[in-house]
């Protein structure tokens, strides 16, 4: 890996700020559904920009790649906007990398938050830049629950660290949700700065000049709707690339509907369940690895900002993730 860039701290959002709304991805579900992101603007005080080629269709992507690119440009070059806050997720950000500016980006840092297809471009934003960027809940989903709003405003807005990560409300304390927030695989302590995303857009940019670089940083990963084998194939290809070799703390997410499935491995006997595998495949590492954590495709979500420092420790009785270095200028 090329030497790391220095970090780059995009500016706080407040009251007034506009932000521009692209996608990069696949385009919305059904047009109106902006309605939703617009109140929850209004709500923060924002304004907003909208991409010009926002409601494009391209098949499963939001119009083609260059009409794309071009809105996603035109966000970073425009000094009205402060943040960039794509739509959603779904296909197509990886094959944006070739084209991408980074030298726009990084002369015009601001805010990009996003998760699921959009790991395309926040780790080799991350990387490539030095900006920090954000791995949290996209334009179309950051009101999805008070657990995500309260995270994602205290990640944005204020320019004090994050601090300590809190776990969602219990619920009903009769009806608990499995994966527990914090399953300890691993007891230890690390730190460093933080890096990761979905796990299948990790894994896509392997071999490439956008991998994931994880050493000495605390690794965090998570995926939605994948078989248990098929994210053992995912783990698998990231430890014999020696991608968790020198990491300090492994980080994974809840996984949401990460179970057997329609597959001919869709029966226990011939597939592991998600905690099994990942206690076989990761509980040797020599640094704390915890499972069940709520971000990326969880209802609720906490955000983590690529490049901040942060914390883990998991020792007996004792678990704190903190997030103590300022993500924003």
């Amino acid at each position: 890996m090329d030497t790391a860039p220095d970090t780059i701290k995009p500016g706080s959002l407040r009251a007034g700020d506009t932000v521009g709304i692209v996608a990069p991805s696949s385009p919305m579900f059904e047009d109106g559904q902006i309605e939703f992101t617009f109140a929850w603007l209004k709500k923060l005080g924002l304004k907003w920009k909208l991409g010009r080629h926002l409601k494009d269709h391209h098949g499963d992507l939001a119009g083609i790649d260059e009409a794309r690119l071009e809105d996603f440009h035109e966000m970073w070059a425009d000094k009205e906007v402060k943040a960039v806050f794509p739509i959603r997720g779904g296909n197509g950000s990886v094959r944006l990398l070739p084209h991408l500016d980074f030298e726009l980006i990084r002369k015009n840092p601001k805010v990009l938050i996003g998760f699921s297809d959009i790991t395309g471009l926040l780790i080799p934003i991350n990387q490539k830049t030095g900006l920090i960027t954000f791995h949290g809940p996209t334009a179309g989903s950051f009101f999805d629950s008070e657990y995500t709003f309260n995270n994602f405003k205290r990640a944005l807005f204020d320019k004090n660290p994050i601090g300590a990560i809190e776990d969602p409300d219990d619920g009903d304390r009769f009806a608990p949700e499995y994966p527990p927030y914090r399953m300890v695989l691993k007891e230890g302590e690390g730190e460093g700065p933080l890096v990761g995303g979905c796990l299948t857009l990790i894994r896509q940019m392997m071999g490439t000049e956008y991998e994931i670089n994880t050493d000495n940083k605390i690794f965090f990963f998570e995926d939605v709707g994948e078989e248990p084998h098929a994210i053992d194939q995912m783990v698998t290809q990231l430890l014999l690339s020696g991608k968790f070799d020198k990491v300090k703390g492994v980080v994974i997410g809840e996984c949401f509907d990460c179970r057997p499935g329609k597959s001919r491995r869709s029966r226990l006997n011939i597939n592991f369940s998600m905690e099994r595998m990942l206690r076989e495949r990761l509980s040797h590492l020599e640094v704390p690895v915890v499972y069940g954590m709520r971000f990326g495709h969880s209802r609720c979500k906490f955000t983590l900002p690529l490049g901040a420092r942060a914390r883990l420790k998991t020792d007996g009785e004792t678990f704190g993730f903190d997030i103590y270095e300022a993500c924003l200028s």
